[in-house]
């Protein structure tokens, strides 16, 4: 018996060449669609693969060769074997969109848990068009095999990156997201548990209860703490505490539509050596807001994320939403008032799960 398997674009090319090829007697054991390999054929269409057998009397046969020679009783039972696997599909078959049917029912389902983590929708047509173009058809897309698909895919999406030891990082964002406590919690972090000698400097002198706050825990700490009203006090701040391993900047809040206000704090970063200035979002920040402000606070060329207020959602998507639109990497996470111990480096595998709605 002689099998051979056929790349070709559809089924009416694969019958002509196994006609022309195997002869009339020819089986057709089983036909899928797949990728050829390589890189070419990872960015090409996919093939018909046809796999066909034929009993040695066919025109393979050596001419030589008598057609009463009678098959052994292994090539018998393998015969056998694909005519099963025949019968199998031609079952399958005969339930005409049944499975597919199926599939379609669990992206829709994973779709609507992935709304209402409030992921921007071009990302979930993203997500749902790889699988369904990738996998579909291949595999059989369960409730368990589309969520592990996803999971993959989001970490591949997100972006983390270890602790840095720039000597100077500045917290920036809007009103209310938690950029002080957040602070308050890296200088003990580096300090307690890193043995660094830090620095605070506050350019935060419109609330006079974000210099309060930062005074007691400087106070309770032993931290050195600065108060800048102008860019030249920035310069001299810095070099007070230049017998500092790292050096941490507290900014004032400002109104993401308040675009002078934001350009006014711009222009006392632009007076800073090259340092990590890490942008602070609200995890129950909208969609639409997180949109508006990457954007208008792009003047302060923030390289670095922080998400704040964890413990305050139920919904975490803007985490992947807020690399997806910056596509900086996401440092750390905080996830309560305590200090210090409420912040913690974001981790793409507990990121991809609060996502998923795999962790308690």
């Amino acid at each position: 018996m002689k099998i051979r398997k056929y790349y070709v674009r559809d089924m009416k090319e694969g019958m002509l060449r196994i006609r022309e090829e195997l002869g009339p007697e020819a089986v057709i054991v089983q036909s899928r669609k797949v990728r050829l390999k390589g890189l070419k054929g990872f960015f090409a269409p996919r093939k018909m693969e046809i796999t066909a057998a034929v009993e040695n009397n066919s025109r393979f046969k050596e001419q030589n060769n008598t057609y009463e020679i009678e098959l052994g009783e292994k090539i018998r039972e393998e015969l056998g074997q694909l005519k099963a696997a025949v019968s199998r599909l031609a079952a399958r078959d005969s339930i005409p969109g049944e499975i597919k049917e199926k599939e379609r029912e669990e992206l829709k389902r994973w779709r609507q848990r992935l709304q209402q983590q409030e992921l921007f929708d071009e990302l979930i047509d993203e997500l749902m068009e790889e699988i369904k173009h990738g996998l579909l058809g291949e595999i059989q897309l369960t409730e368990e095999v589309v969520g592990l698909i996803l999971r993959n895919k989001i970490r591949k999406r997100l972006k983390t990156a270890p602790e840095k030891s720039s000597s100077i990082q500045v917290l920036v964002g809007p009103t209310g997201v938690g950029k002080t406590t957040t602070l308050v919690k890296m200088a003990v972090r580096y300090a307690l548990y890193q043995g660094e000698k830090v620095g605070i400097i506050t350019i935060d002198h419109y609330r006079i209860g974000a210099i309060e706050q930062l005074q007691t825990y400087a106070d309770i700490t032993g931290l050195p703490l600065e108060v800048v009203m102008t860019p030249k006090d920035l310069q001299q701040a810095l070099e007070k505490l230049s017998y500092c391993q790292r050096i941490l900047i507290d900014t004032a809040g400002r109104s993401t539509l308040n675009l002078a206000h934001i350009q006014e704090l711009a222009n006392y970063l632009g007076h800073l050596p090259p340092a990590e200035i890490f942008m602070v979002i609200s995890a129950t920040t909208k969609a639409r807001d997180l949109k508006l402000i990457c954007e208008n606070f792009r003047c302060m060329n923030y390289n670095r994320l922080i998400f704040t207020k964890l413990d305050e959602t139920d919904s975490y998507g803007i985490l992947l939403n807020g690399v997806y639109l910056t596509g900086l990497p996401l440092i750390y996470l905080s996830t309560g008032q305590n200090v210090p111990d409420d912040i913690c480096l974001a981790d793409k595998d507990k990121i991809s799960s609060l996502i998923l709605g795999e962790e308690e």
